[in-house]
């Protein structure tokens, strides 16, 4: 999904570099897309821009590796690549952008906003769940601007992070993916937010590093209703919810990531707030979270 060198351990590069695996074999027409959550003047469509399936061999958490099978088929379990279309307000934008060209079949994002009629320059913003290639791939076409009027929306420990690792590794690709992002938007960028404030009405950005330094969960509040769009916080669904302390090899500081799994977990199942994630199971988009034990159990929505 993106450059895995600068942020793994050398040893392990080659045997993760396919970890995450996507389903070349896409049907034909228009790609899957439900609205999963309404509420006041708000309203959110889950758009799924790839399938595709985590590998086992991604989680390298204490769980013994038997344990952990069982949660695998074959070594696989479903996952994807899923983009949020938001309204708020009169206005339209995108919570994360896709993949884009990052792999041989391309992003299905541009298909699927043409159906629900949604040009690119209708695009007004695009809040970013955190910087990887996955998510900001959409962003671009080439060096040009895949939104023409899009203003982004970063966290400022992720934005700075990324800027400061291109400056230190230039060989390192998402670096100078993020410092190319950063150049073509330029002053469509808007300033970086902190953890805790609210980048546009009704979205409140909550602290969920340890995925990437500035990962962000997104809570959408309106008409006394929420939602919680969760990034990377899940990697495997059937994994991470029944062992949080299982971490994908993406994530840049697993201890950081178990703790922002624990508390977002914590927070939705005590509120009663449902989740979606970029990487869950289309079938499985958004649901509501529940204790079970040791771990916490993910009951899906209609």
């Amino acid at each position: 999904m993106f450059s895995l060198r600068s942020l793994l351990p050398h040893g392990v590069v080659a045997l993760l570099a396919c970890a995450f695996i996507p389903s070349f074999a896409v049907a034909q027409g228009t790609p899957p897309m439900r609205e999963i959550w309404r509420a006041g003047a708000m309203s959110v469509t889950a758009i799924q821009d790839l399938p595709g399936d985590m590998a086992l061999a991604l989680f390298k958490g204490p769980a013994p590796e038997q344990e952990k099978a069982r949660y695998f088929s074959g070594g696989k379990a479903e996952a994807g690549i899923n983009v949020f279309l938001l309204r708020a307000g009169g206005r339209v934008g995108l919570v994360d952008a896709g993949a884009g060209t990052a792999f041989q079949t391309p992003g299905r994002l541009p298909e699927a906003l043409a159906s629900l009629g949604v040009k690119p320059q209708d695009i007004d913003f695009v809040l970013l769940t955190h910087l990887h290639g996955d998510h900001l791939g959409g962003l671009l076409r080439g060096d040009e601007r895949a939104f023409p009027k899009a203003r982004l929306y970063i966290a400022r420990p992720e934005l700075d992070a990324w800027l400061a690792l291109a400056d230190q590794d230039p060989a390192n690709l998402n670096a100078a993916k993020v410092r190319r992002l950063a150049a073509v938007y330029g002053a469509d960028m808007a300033p970086p937010f902190a953890f805790g404030d609210a980048p546009l009405p009704g979205v409140t950005a909550l602290d969920a590093a340890g995925h990437t330094p500035g990962h962000t969960v997104f809570q959408l509040t309106a008409g006394g209703k929420s939602l919680l769009l969760v990034g990377d916080l899940i990697h495997s669904m059937p994994l991470q919810f029944a062992l949080p302390d299982e971490c994908a090899a993406y994530d840049m500081n697993p201890s950081q990531a178990v703790a922002a799994r624990q508390r977002i977990f914590a927070l939705a199942a005590q509120s009663g707030t449902p989740i979606a994630g970029v990487h869950f199971p289309f079938g499985n988009i958004v649901g509501a979270v529940e204790r079970d034990g040791e771990g916490w159990k993910f009951k899906a929505l209609p």
